[in-house]
């Protein structure tokens, strides 16, 4: 088993701003990470920390029973001697050569003979769907084409690991679909540890078998996509994640809504910052017929779903749903709450859990 083990890993590019504050994590084997945050929280560079592009200031960093680095003993390996595949969001292709040759270029670099190189691209044309393209060049490609010949390249020399920083970001809404389950498919066929670098919360969710959300360089919560979605350890979780986002309520400032909500959930107020509400856990019913009135403010129709913009005691919130709302703009109707959608966060900004 090959596992990440990252130790006390401390990054700091000068100033008062620490890229990575003493971050501690193990990612086990054969799993699908994905690193999500906004820019600046550390996730590029906890991921070129382990690729070797950037030195750690303190730490370790254990890949099986390699050590890639340590400030104890002062070991570091080498980028090109740590068998991995990296990929940024410029795919790199070299666009003299042909996609044959960008493929097996680290296979040439390695003097591998000609046979070699030339079973070990048609396992990755069949793999990539790339027949008939062999002998075209970058620019006769598509962006979808282009990235499946650079994950080819990435992959042609068997790494065990494959480090990917926001690969997509580049790409329309159609190609990223595409190239999304183009990574699931890959992550499934060759079943290799992959770490994946985005800011898109809908990139995480629908690739990763783990999240690791991070912030002000450490990771706030990692887990499964679903259980981030569910059970978000923290405030900063519960309004990163999610599209809409979180209907966030305080209790100082929003007070009537707040009072709702205690008594729906059955929790003292006096233990409660803040409340949150998912999107999809507010209802629409009939004018007092809920557990409190709203205005209906916007009315957002996207195709499969509603976006609903409401104001519940002087408080603009929004609900998503599959069914076409009653009322109209400027209506005033119930709402109801779901409590699995519903969750409370103490001071600490830190989710309450209900014993």
């Amino acid at each position: 088993m090959s596992e990440i083990k990252i130790k006390s890993i401390i990054k700091n590019f000068g100033g008062n701003s620490i890229a990575v504050d003493n971050l501690s994590e193990t990612f086990p084997d054969g799993e699908f990470v994905c690193l999500l945050g906004p820019s600046g929280c550390g996730k590029t560079t906890t991921l070129r920390m382990i690729a070797g592009l950037e030195t750690p200031d303190r730490g370790e960093i254990f890949y099986g029973d390699k050590t890639f680095f340590s400030s104890k003993t002062g070991e570091f390996i080498k980028t090109e001697n740590r068998n991995l595949g990296l990929m940024f969001q410029s795919y790199a292709l070299w666009p003299h050569m042909t996609v044959f040759k960008n493929i097996v270029f680290g296979l040439e670099m390695q003097k591998k003979s000609l046979d070699e190189k030339e079973k070990r691209y048609l396992e990755l044309e069949k793999l990539f769907h790339l027949e008939n393209f062999r002998d075209r060049y970058p620019s006769e490609l598509s962006g979808g084409q282009q990235q499946r010949v650079a994950l080819a390249r990435m992959l042609a020399m068997k790494p065990s690991l494959l480090l990917l920083d926001e690969p997509l970001s580049n790409l329309d809404s159609n190609l990223r679909l595409e190239m999304r389950s183009e990574l699931k498919r890959l992550h499934q066929s060759i079943g290799c540890t992959i770490i994946f670098v985005t800011h898109d919360q809908m990139e995480a969710m629908t690739l990763a078998t783990s999240i690791a959300v991070m912030n002000k360089g450490k990771i706030e919560q990692i887990a499964k996509p679903m259980e981030i979605y569910n059970n978000p350890k923290s405030l900063f979780v519960a309004k990163f994640v999610g599209s809409p986002q979180m209907n966030i309520i305080n209790t100082d400032k929003e007070r009537n809504l707040a009072l709702c909500l205690s008594k729906k959930l059955k929790i003292e107020m006096n233990k409660v910052k803040n409340f949150g509400v998912r999107p999809e856990a507010i209802k629409l019913v009939q004018k007092n017929n809920g557990d409190i009135d709203a205005t209906i403010e916007t009315i957002q129709p996207t195709g499969a779903d509603w976006i609903i913009g409401l104001n519940v005691s002087g408080k603009s919130m929004f609900l998503i749903s599959s069914e076409q709302p009653i009322g109209k703009e400027n209506d005033t109707i119930g709402i109801t709450f779901k409590e699995e959608g519903c969750h409370s966060f103490d001071s600490n900004d830190l989710k309450i859990v209900k014993s």
